[in-house]
């Protein structure tokens, strides 16, 4: 019942912002048509190096890639909770219960959005650059390494967000993405999301993935024990 109040209370949101951004992608590859991967395109910001010469950039298609999720959320697990509140509880389930479907929900949210912005990325670069291109730039490589990239930063931002509308609800979408902006203007190695934007990931220190596995599950974790110890507002 909380997993079919929360799809119909996010899907039409899923549904626009996701669209807007796989059309931005076909119209970034029709406009500024060339033989490098639109995984490339899209995921690209400044380096270290142009920020240490004071030539950063906004990379608006990388942060609108992080930033979407948190947008489809929002505030829907509060609102879902205020409308089922009674009737979890005289079902008996325990807060800890309804924060694990919580993350659960979070957890399936990022998969589909990853596998329809992918999806969208793949059969743009197989039709510009044929199979034989798309073999040749080692892409299967690249999309796998990126995916899972991807995953864990959006399910993490999202956890964090919301730890932060706990807080206090303004947090909920200004502290994850001031997170996200601050990644692309600074030169924080320790930082993984750094491994989700393609001019920087190979130049990150190789800990910084099992950083980012690891800081994943412990927000993770955090999200569902402290759930439980909170009365659902």
């Amino acid at each position: 019942m909380q997993f079919k109040y929360l799809m119909s209370h996010v899907l039409q949101r899923f549904l626009w912002l996701t669209g807007v951004y796989v059309a931005a992608i076909i119209l970034l590859k029709i406009r500024f048509h060339s033989y490098n991967s639109i995984l490339e395109a899209t995921t690209n910001g400044p380096s270290f190096e142009m920020i240490k010469t004071g030539h950063p950039y906004l990379p608006i298609f990388w942060i609108l890639l992080l930033v979407l999720p948190m947008f489809i959320i929002g505030d829907s697990f509060n609102q879902i909770h205020q409308k089922l509140l009674w009737q979890i509880k005289s079902q008996r389930f325990t807060k800890r219960q309804v924060g694990l479907i919580n993350l659960s929900f979070l957890v399936l949210l990022v998969l589909g959005y990853i596998a329809v912005i992918q999806t969208t990325m793949i059969s743009v670069d197989l039709i510009s650059l044929g199979f034989a291109g798309f073999l040749k730039h080692h892409l299967i490589a690249q999309y796998l390494a990126f995916n899972l990239m991807l995953f864990m930063s959006l399910l993490s931002l999202l956890v964090v967000q919301q730890l932060c509308g706990w807080i206090y609800r303004l947090f909920l979408l200004l502290v994850p993405i001031l997170l996200v902006v601050y990644t692309a203007f600074s030169i924080n190695t320790l930082n993984p999301l750094n491994l989700t934007m393609a001019s920087r990931k190979m130049i990150m220190p190789h800990t910084s993935i099992v950083e980012l596995l690891v800081g994943s599950l412990l927000l993770s974790m955090t999200y569902v024990l402290i759930y439980g110890k909170l009365e659902m507002k």
